[in-house]
């Protein structure tokens, strides 16, 4: 498959918002736990907290998902499944063990000591702590499963490589549809942000689950059709203004509070227009970068290249920024956009130098 500037451009802008929004996790009302509290707070954060949760994880999810057919294909099963273990499964051991376990301990002060607290989490039962790698989790038990899928199709005779064109408005309606329903009933029993751990190894966000799967299984068939290349940009736009309208209507319900009865809970009611949320921001920023950003650069391919160490790392430099002006007197607003700005540019910064290295360069 060719490479798609535009896609790299998308990964970019993706990652800048996941730094975003961590960098505002102390300074508004995220609704998860997060380490550091700053008394710096302001409600205007919250619209961009929702519009960020809505789609951009799921987003990387239907990427990743887009490529994952053909690089089976090219690599075949053997190949792609130790690819996978290589790029995601060291660094997630890596992080659990030697970065969180330690972290955790220091956080939680626990009564005995290290040795008996570590034994007790990682061999005893306890519960382990991966935090933003939950994504990475996620993505190698995904890619695994593909390649189970792939393993009993091809002893069936079978193969997956029919291509699909790419879909018009009826059939994204449908899927925006089901996804809010699906989304709005997930969350009558877990609310967004509760989390369970799938198998006891996978933490999972059931409110989100569902369009994480869903659009890393579209990924696979879009790639198959070359959707990011082919859907009309007709449909895009007007999809993206499906999405902006939910997203604001959804605004001015919050906005108005208790003025406004509320007919169904918020939570449900938010599930099921997220999903047009969802849909209208990806269909309208995948049309526009094709577009607008279909040109490569010089620094395109470095950008692009460092994506993945930044997600691995910025977690790390952010939380030392928030910590580092905790007691500096400034508005909320403006400590988010200082932690986002150093933090882009450290994380960006070490990644690349620890890309130098060959071994690491291998795995990130």
């Amino acid at each position: 498959m060719q490479r798609l500037h535009f896609v790299q451009w998308l990964r970019v802008f993706l990652i800048v918002l996941v730094v975003a929004h961590h960098a505002a996790a102390p300074y508004g009302p995220t609704g998860g736990a997060w380490p550091v509290d700053d008394p710096a707070s302001t409600d205007w954060l919250s619209p961009f907290f929702a519009l960020n949760a809505a789609y951009f994880m799921g987003f990387f999810f239907l990427i990743a998902g887009y490529f994952t057919a053909g690089s089976y294909d090219r690599k075949g099963g053997a190949t792609y499944v130790r690819g996978r273990l290589i790029r995601l499964g060291i660094p997630l051991v890596f992080f659990i063990f030697v970065v969180f376990g330690p972290l955790v301990y220091l956080y939680t002060s626990p009564p005995e000591g290290f040795l008996p607290f570590y034994l007790s989490t990682y061999i005893g039962g306890g519960e382990m702590e991966m935090g933003h790698l939950w994504f990475v989790a996620q993505l190698l038990a995904l890619g695994l499963l593909y390649a189970l899928w792939r393993l009993l199709l091809s002893a069936r005779g079978r193969s997956d490589d029919r291509a699909f064109p790419a879909p018009g408005n009826r059939a994204i309606l449908a899927y925006a549809l089901a996804l809010g329903l699906v989304g709005a009933l997930v969350r009558t029993r877990y609310p967004q942000d509760a989390w369970v751990d799938i198998l006891w190894l996978v933490p999972a966000e059931p409110a989100h689950l569902p369009q994480y799967v869903s659009m890393f299984v579209i990924g696979i068939i879009a790639g198959r059709g070359r959707w990011f290349s082919e859907i009309d940009p007709a449909i895009g736009k007007r999809w993206f203004g499906v999405g902006t309208a939910a997203f604001v209507a959804a605004v001015v319900l919050w906005a108005l509070g208790e003025r406004v009865p509320a007919v169904l809970d918020p939570q449900i009611t938010w599930g099921f227009i997220e999903a047009f949320v969802c849909v209208g921001m990806i269909l309208g920023l995948t049309v526009f970068f094709r577009r607008y950003c279909a040109e490569s650069s010089r620094w395109l391919d470095w950008l692009d290249g460092n994506v993945y160490g930044v997600y691995l790392i910025h977690w790390f430099v952010v939380v030392a920024l928030q910590i580092a002006i905790l007691a500096v007197p400034m508005p909320a607003l403006a400590k988010f956009v200082l932690v986002t700005a150093i933090g882009l540019v450290i994380s960006f910064s070490i990644v690349a130098a620890l890309r130098q290295i060959p071994l690491v360069r291998r795995v990130v």
